[in-house]
């Protein structure tokens, strides 16, 4: 039950739509010296949702996105297991038969992140994006989002903490400064 991907992939996720999303404009802005049309929502063809699906399937973000449930049913089994442990059989049971009720909205989520990657491309943007990605320098790139993102992770939750520290303490100094005490 318990994911492999857990909160890395769910960053991974996120941070590889936007990291995608930045590749597939900042291609289609070198491949294109005019300017495109706007893709608005209102515009986006079949066709052009359906690319869309395609790159987000060889990014890997419909795994990812499949990987969210079970994830989180994961925690919750972990943490459950730590107060009662005498459920854990049933607890078991009781998640692996509730997975399909939680999975249902994934689709949903699929489809819109779908839909918001067709707007923000043409569809020859699109068609440009999908062949990156299909290519070995794009299958070696989404092989290395992974790992990349779960260090950026560890690093980034260490500077965050130092950071945070940071603030309070120099907040804290100006505030003295100003008479309050915290």
């Amino acid at each position: 039950m318990i994911s492999r991907f857990g909160r890395a992939g769910v960053v991974a996720t996120t941070a590889l739509l936007a990291g995608l999303l930045t590749i597939g404009a900042a291609d289609a802005q070198s491949a294109a010296p005019t300017p495109t049309p706007s893709a608005t929502a209102d515009t986006i063809s079949p066709a052009r949702l359906e690319l869309a699906k395609k790159i987000l399937i060889t990014v890997g973000l419909k795994a990812s996105i499949d990987q969210i449930v079970p994830a989180m049913l994961g925690q919750l089994q972990s943490q459950m297991f730590k107060i009662h442990p005498e459920m854990a059989k049933a607890l078991h049971e009781t998640l692996v038969a509730l997975l399909p009720e939680f999975n249902q909205g994934e689709e949903g989520v699929f489809t819109d992140t779908a839909h918001v990657l067709a707007s923000k491309l043409t569809e020859q943007e699109l068609q440009q994006t999908l062949a990156y990605f299909e290519s070995e320098t794009g299958k070696k790139y989404t092989q290395a989002q992974a790992p990349v993102l779960e260090e950026l992770g560890v690093s980034g939750g260490i500077w965050r903490e130092k950071l945070t520290k940071i603030m309070v303490d120099r907040t804290r100094e100006e505030m003295k400064k100003k008479g309050f005490q915290f």
